[in-house]
């Protein structure tokens, strides 16, 4: 059970704790890396080109290439450091964040750096609402290790069920798993109780001795307890169901997936 293909997003920030991650994963899952390098640069039409002077053109194509030169060094280095044969690297042309979906498509898992504002953000977004593969999300301080530890944030729904399914192959190489399931105050139900058992049960049908606690989300809300959770378990690594309820409502009322994308510590493996 291993990721055969990842797919790690480079731009012209360093990046290098993202690519150290993606390059370590495929050494350990002996998969293909494959590097993409996605920036929000504006298109030099013909049109554009005409209409500016030549020195200007000249030093945005110049900019342009040296940047994408730099990134593809940090790439490779990577690679090279971790002794890794099967990789590619594109550049691909056009609107970045759709060809971020796209290529997504065609991975087994997406690593990707923790957004900020702006590009990065809406690439993150669109990558976990669009390409329907799983986004390991990896904190700006980076990561020694990912998935010794591993806690999964659990509840019954379609995307927590993607995101666990997701995270077979690191789980089944996890020294630990925890899954924490957290239900509202009052909110400890029969079915809740049932629920924490079948994740057990399942777990266990693919290998994976996982405990399972419940806790009840009293007066903190559910992203700051998952991230006092992973604290108390050590966890190096989150996973996670994205964007349970739509997006628009996530942003107005905060919501677990912006809460851990914005306050990370450690991995976090998301899917929609």
């Amino acid at each position: 059970m291993d990721y055969r293909s990842i797919l790690v997003h480079l731009d012209d920030n360093d990046g290098l704790a993202c690519i150290d991650v993606a390059a370590a994963l495929a050494a350990k899952h002996g998969a293909e890396l494959a590097g993409a390098y996605l920036v929000p640069t504006r298109e030099l039409t013909p049109f554009t080109s005409a209409m500016l002077p030549d020195s200007v053109v000249e030093h945005r194509l110049r900019d342009t290439g040296e940047a994408q030169v730099r990134a593809e060094a940090r790439f490779r280095d990577a690679t090279a450091r971790h002794a890794l044969a099967n990789v590619t690297w594109s550049a691909p042309a056009g609107a970045a964040i759709d060809a971020a979906i796209l290529h997504a498509r065609y991975a087994d898992l997406v690593v990707l750096a923790q957004p900020r504002v702006g590009f990065e953000s809406d690439l993150v977004h669109a990558v976990l609402m669009q390409a329907g593969r799983p986004a390991l999300v990896v904190p700006s301080t980076g990561a020694s290790t990912v998935g010794e530890r591993v806690l999964v944030a659990w509840k019954e729904s379609r995307e927590s069920a993607r995101a666990v399914a997701d995270a077979l192959p690191l789980l089944a190489r996890a020294k630990e798993v925890r899954v924490v399931s957290v239900s509202a105050e009052g909110g400890d139900t029969a079915r809740e109780t049932l629920a924490n058992k079948d994740i057990a049960a399942w777990l266990a049908r693919h290998g994976v001795a996982a405990t399972v606690r419940h806790q009840v989300a009293d007066d903190v809300d559910a992203g700051n307890l998952l991230l006092s959770r992973a604290a108390d378990f050590g966890a190096d690594l989150v996973v996670m169901g994205a964007y349970s309820r739509p997006r628009l409502s996530e942003v107005v009322l905060g919501g677990v997936t912006r809460l851990m994308l914005q306050s990370m510590t450690v991995p976090v493996l998301m899917s929609h």
